[in-house]
């Protein structure tokens, strides 16, 4: 068994690193279930601060991934997410030679570009596209399906900025030029991020990491075929120089390049054997014997449904609910059941109160 961290979250083995800390694969021993969680050493107030700022974004969209709960123990600190178990994208492209095909392409920049929707909706700027942030789920040969992670360096796009005037945040062959030269984050930075990352899904190649970028020329690029084309539109579209000239998440999501690929994605001729399939190791043993004991014991069963029925499904109907009555005198006895006896009760405490009337009368009068 690994170390239980807080507790709680037994850690499995370590899935991915980075500037924000080790991403590890935990079995959340409350839950029941393998998460994914992401662990920091809490040596830099700004990096825990960012930490905070990530666990803290709730988008409840479908391709992004959400921070679902977090602990801290000493001087370190997690937060869990749901584990993607096929990878990411740059996973893919290795697996691949290093490129994707067109009708790969098309649809995941298509949910790409659905999670940014939400995330600059939200008012959010992610500041970090890029092939390892893009995961995907195990669909093997199906369509495949797109997660947007790694918030770690988000930012509201309304909020002072918390890095000094000439430090710059990204991932560096992914920022757009203005980054380079101080401009506030803006939700087109994204879009050009995104625009660098098809242009590297379409030619294997990387994006060059130092210093700007020179302006992005797709013309010496074209081959005449119109699938690698018609990506290539696309990238146009996205990487323009002037972040005004960029075209925002909902509008890319309408150009007409790739809404014409995302409809062939069935097309055979189109046709591949591309897979993305469960990358992780079957989930550990989660038995009651190695979970903790639970706080409360279970409640004990119905009566209703333990109790035996009776042999034939014909019951009376049950008598009419009659308020109970206690006696408050230990020498009355209680009532007799057999109707023999009940008229002969009555007649003696007829007698007694018609004798307890005349004594009160002659009292009265006497």
């Amino acid at each position: 068994m690994g170390e239980v961290f807080a507790g709680r979250y037994e850690l499995l083995d370590p899935i991915a690193a980075g500037g924000m800390g080790t991403v590890w694969r935990v079995l959340d021993r409350t839950a029941g279930d393998v998460k994914a969680a992401k662990m920091l050493r809490q040596t830099d107030a700004a990096m825990l601060l960012r930490f905070v700022r990530e666990q803290s974004v709730r988008i409840d969209h479908t391709h992004v991934v959400t921070p679902q709960s977090w602990a801290g123990v000493d001087d370190r600190v997690l937060f869990t997410m749901p584990l993607v178990r096929g990878g990411s994208v740059s996973g893919l492209m290795k697996r691949n030679g290093g490129t994707l095909p067109p009708r790969w392409i098309a649809v995941l920049t298509d949910q790409t570009l659905q999670a940014l929707e939400a995330v600059h909706l939200a008012g959010i700027v992610h500041r970090d596209i890029k092939p390892g942030n893009l995961l995907l789920e195990p669909t093997g040969a199906g369509r495949p399906h797109l997660r947007l992670t790694d918030f770690g360096i988000a930012v509201p796009s309304d909020e002072p900025r918390l890095t000094h005037v000439a430090m710059v945040i990204g991932t560096p062959g992914y920022m757009p030029p203005e980054q380079y030269h101080g401009a506030d984050p803006d939700p087109s930075a994204d879009i050009y991020a995104l625009g660098i990352v098809v242009l590297e899904m379409l030619t294997g190649k990387r994006p060059a990491s130092e210093g700007a970028p020179d302006p992005v020329d797709v013309g010496p690029l074209r081959n005449g075929n119109p699938e690698h084309d018609a990506v290539l539109d696309i990238v146009a579209a996205a990487t323009s120089y002037d972040p005004a000239q960029r075209p925002s998440a909902t509008a890319l999501l309408g150009h007409p390049a790739l809404r014409s690929l995302v409809a062939r994605w069935a097309d055979p001729a189109l046709a591949d054997d591309l897979v993305v399939p469960d990358e992780y190791p079957a989930t550990p043993d989660i038995s009651a014997t190695n979970l903790p004991t639970a706080p409360h014991p279970p409640p004990p069963p119905s009566h209703a449904s333990s109790a035996p029925r009776p042999p034939t499904s014909t019951l009376p109907p049950p008598p009419p609910t009659a308020p109970l009555v206690t006696p408050t005198r230990p020498d009355v006895p209680a009532p007799h059941r057999s109707g023999a006896r009940t008229p002969i009760d009555a007649f003696v405490l007829l007698g007694v109160g018609i004798v307890g009337l005349l004594v009160a009368l002659f009292l009265l009068f006497g």
